[in-house]
């Protein structure tokens, strides 16, 4: 019996949905799993032959019996993963683990149309790693039968902790995120300092604004070591707001993995496992964070840090990837 698992090229390398795959298989390859690389391209552009022929270079070294972890989304069109998954299921007693990274059908809600059609598609799996329980009971109601499951709770973020500092600083915000989809950095009026992480900065910039520019995985860990503070976890509310009680936010783990207690919006999906173990602060809005912060002792402060680098040593190691990787085959092969 071998192991495969997909993993996606093709989008660009500062694209969280590929840093998130290529984290997850890299993982996997380090357990001797093979690796199903998907090129994302525009599908709808395939004849039926193309596609046939491009869906047989993924799995050629596939065999009956085996196991296939299947990233999903693979970004291309929800048919090219039906197309890819069929293919897959002609191979006798081949046993399917669906890990939902993202649900496309969830995202915008403009996509909704697209939800009874993707859980037909998880429907087809013999196992799921889901990123929430809400996820999982979302998914349930509107249709979803897949019985065998796991909660994956948060992202790894795999890094050496010697290449992080161990900064005291308290009253230092750090944000990763684009501020034309967070628009409310674009209006920070707080004395709190916010670091953004990002390519292009407000115009005009707020005055408490420092701007850091975009970093790869390795420079952002360092970085938001070296600043110290709190990370933060935020959008407009809304509709993203909604889908953040069933999503894992990848940029939670990377404040974690930094050893920076968080600051996150009541309802989050990874709620009761941050206030459990003391990683930051559960808030309702912006203005009670800030007031969160200031009335904070820095030994408060200090122990929450000592508490988060703690936990930050399962995330630089990986060990919620490996634990969901490796629980998932043992419970898929149970009878």
């Amino acid at each position: 019996m071998q192991i495969h698992i997909t993993n996606i090229y093709g989008m660009a390398k500062n694209s969280t949905a590929r840093i998130a795959q290529n984290m997850v298989a890299q993982i996997g390859k380090e357990l001797d799993f093979n690796e199903m690389g998907i090129y994302c391209y525009r599908d709808s552009t395939d004849t039926p032959e193309q596609l046939s022929g491009r869906l047989d270079g993924i799995i050629a070294a596939l065999e009956a019996g085996d196991i296939v972890f299947f990233q999903s989304p693979s970004w291309n069109s929800l048919k090219f993963d039906q197309a890819l998954l069929s293919r897959i299921r002609l191979y006798p007693e081949v046993k399917v683990i669906t890990i939902i990274h993202d649900v496309r059908a969830l995202m915008f809600e403009t996509n909704r149309y697209l939800l009874e059609e993707t859980i037909a598609f998880y429907n087809r799996a013999d196992f799921l790693i889901v990123p929430s329980q809400n996820m999982y009971d979302f998914l349930c109601e509107h249709g979803l039968t897949v019985k065998k499951y796991l909660v994956q709770h948060l992202w790894d973020q795999p890094v050496d902790p010697l290449t992080l500092y161990d900064s005291p600083t308290q009253k230092v915000l750090n944000f990763a995120g684009d501020p034309q989809k967070f628009t409310f950095v674009n209006d920070w009026n707080y004395d709190l300092p916010l670091h953004l992480f990002a390519k292009d900065a407000p115009d005009p910039k707020p005055a408490n604004l420092i701007h850091e520019g975009w970093k790869n995985s390795q420079e952002l860990l360092t970085q938001l070591s070296k600043n110290g503070g709190f990370g933060l976890v935020w959008n407009d509310g809304g509709y993203t707001f909604e889908y953040t009680s069933k999503y894992i936010a990848f940029k939670l783990g990377t404040y974690l993995a930094a050893g920076l207690p968080v600051i996150v919006p009541k309802g989050i999906s990874n709620e009761e496992l941050i206030l459990k173990n003391n990683l930051g602060f559960v808030v309702e809005t912006i203005d009670e964070a800030i007031q969160k912060i200031a009335e904070q002792s820095p030994a408060d402060y200090a122990q929450m840090k000592a508490d988060t680098k703690k936990f930050a040593k399962l995330l630089q190691n990986g060990y919620f990837t490996r634990r969901s990787l490796t629980d998932a085959i043992y419970q898929v092969l149970q009878k």
